[in-house]
């Protein structure tokens, strides 16, 4: 089954926006294919927004994909929580099937933990590297790189985060 005709992404912040358009451009979606949450207004928390619109977001793909092939991507930072809180945080604004297109991508930290981390450095998840420089730099090979782990045999490294490590099955629910 190819890709979905149109896909929904719903992020915290400009990182994990262009983390998730490199990734799905791998994947092979056009632009035109992929709607993008517009992105919270201020310095407010971007998880709490995320939350606060999943339940409608799910809703929206499930009408959708009753009429075409519909996914939704979901990337919320962990912060200083675990991803199983923030998995739970999510399940309780709405249930995810078992066939739903709808995947959780939830790093522990924030976005850069995993970009430093694709990018081959040893990261750990119990440090936020939300300040390191020239993240931005990183993003598209970052991207590349996840595109690679998350293939069906694909062997991840020893430096692979358990984040990292649960977003793979996670991606594998949009085909």
């Amino acid at each position: 089954m190819g890709n979905a005709s149109q896909l929904s992404v719903l992020v915290e912040d400009e990182r994990q926006q262009r983390f998730a358009r490199h990734y799905l451009y791998r994947l092979g979606y056009d632009a035109h294919q992929i709607r993008f949450v517009p992105l919270p207004a201020g310095r407010g928390s971007g998880a709490q927004w995320v939350l606060d619109r999943y339940a409608d977001e799910v809703r929206t793909y499930r009408h959708r994909s009753a009429h075409a092939q519909t996914a939704l991507l979901v990337a919320i930072d962990a912060d200083d929580n675990t991803v199983t809180h923030r998995q739970r945080q999510l399940r309780e604004r709405a249930e995810r099937a078992d066939q739903d297109k709808i995947a959780h991508l939830i790093p522990k930290w924030s976005i850069e933990t995993w970009i430093l981390c694709l990018s081959g450095e040893a990261v750990d998840e119990d440090q936020s590297y939300r300040n390191r420089l020239a993240i931005d730099d990183l993003i598209r090979a970052s991207a590349d790189t996840f595109f690679n782990w998350s293939r069906p045999s694909a062997v991840r490294p020893a430096h692979c985060t358990p984040s990292l490590e649960a977003a793979v099955p996670e991606v594998r629910r949009m085909k």
